[in-house]
């Protein structure tokens, strides 16, 4: 019932977001994460959701996309002044190739996050309450967060 949810909502994150009051209709869906084995074949590209799909977990789908696609600008800006190919299967392969790091950091990093919040052993749950409180209180991390999030060097 509503107040069971209520009840687990308040334990699960405490005092932090303040005191949960009252819940509408719950959805749920599976989480599911694919990283395509070839994300440029050809003269095509994949990107966005379509190169990888990750946990919902603070935009970080949005932020690799926006990555990947800037990326890709770079390597097709270099092409036209070379007055190359945009659609060269070497060059788009390099991309696919110079992106596959970050996609899989930020996809073990998703699922990190996504097992220890889903993970209900006392322990965990207090050493994530704990990283939590530390985030919201420790100057400056929250930044240093932020910027590890958004793939910028620290």
């Amino acid at each position: 019932n509503d107040q069971h949810f209520l009840d687990a909502l308040q334990d699960t994150y405490g005092d932090r977001a303040g005191k949960f009051q009252k819940t509408g209709k719950r959805f749920s869906f599976p989480l599911s994460q694919v990283l395509a084995e070839k994300q440029a074949v050809g003269r095509v590209v994949l990107m966005g959701n379509a190169a990888h799909t990750i946990h919902p977990v603070a935009g970080q789908g949005f932020n690799l996309c926006m990555r990947d696609a800037h990326v890709l600008v770079r390597y097709l800006t270099e092409q036209i002044a070379q007055n190359a190919d945009l659609g060269d299967a070497v060059m788009l392969q390099a991309y696919e190739a110079s992106r596959l790091t970050d996609q899989q950091r930020v996809i073990k990093f998703c699922d990190s996050v996504v097992r220890g919040f889903s993970n209900s052993n006392p322990i965990l749950k207090f050493i994530r309450n704990t990283g939590l409180v530390a985030f919201d209180t420790i100057p400056g991390i929250k930044p240093l967060v932020a910027n590890y999030a958004m793939g910028l060097k620290a």
